[in-house]
């Protein structure tokens, strides 16, 4: 199953099941990629001067998107594969763990690079729809915290090191900083 084959309904019912495909994982990384393109309606048609940096900025969130929609699919494939081991009720090796949880990595790196990426966009794009690149920081912000529980549970008892601490103190970080040009742009 592709996560973007599903029509929005037939995702709600999916989602709802108590064997649900997509999971949670995959359903967080949905979220972020949104989240990537509801930040892109700041755009406007005309930058002046600052044209090119527009046009490279809106590339690098149509690529972070793109990797995203991959992500998801990716998200759903190896936890159906960490599934189908747990199903055997043999011991399960750590590789399973390991590449169920890399779909919520890949999703942090480019969170953190949208984040950073979106700073443009609020500081610069419309104000007519500030209000939306405040919603996307705020749920990519959230992507980065929520891929925690799923990166604990599959990591835990893995030798595979990942500082998640780092990542949602970077978060943080780059969030506070958007926040920061909301606030003044509001004021």
């Amino acid at each position: 199953m592709k996560i973007n084959d599903l029509r929005v309904g037939e995702l709600i019912e999916e989602t709802r099941k108590v064997h649900a495909k997509p999971g949670g994982g995959a359903i967080v990384i949905l979220t972020a990629n949104l989240a990537v393109n509801l930040g892109l309606m700041m755009d406007k048609n005309n930058w002046g001067d600052l044209e090119e940096k527009a046009k490279e900025n809106r590339k690098v969130m149509e690529e972070i998107s793109d990797l995203l929609t991959k992500c998801a699919d990716d998200d759903i494939y190896y936890a159906n594969l960490l599934i189908d081991q747990y199903k055997t009720k043999a011991p399960i090796d750590e590789k399973f763990y390991v590449d169920a949880s890399k779909p919520q990595i890949r999703l942090n790196t480019l969170a953190l690079k949208a984040l950073e990426v979106l700073s443009f966009f609020l500081k610069y794009g419309k104000a007519s729809t500030l209000a939306d690149g405040e919603i996307a920081n705020e749920l990519i912000y959230n992507s980065i915290k929520s891929s925690e529980p799923t990166l604990k549970a599959n990591l835990n008892e893995t030798n595979y090191k990942y500082n998640i601490g780092e990542v949602l103190d970077e978060a943080y970080r780059l969030y506070q900083n958007n926040r920061n040009i909301i606030e003044r742009r509001k004021a």
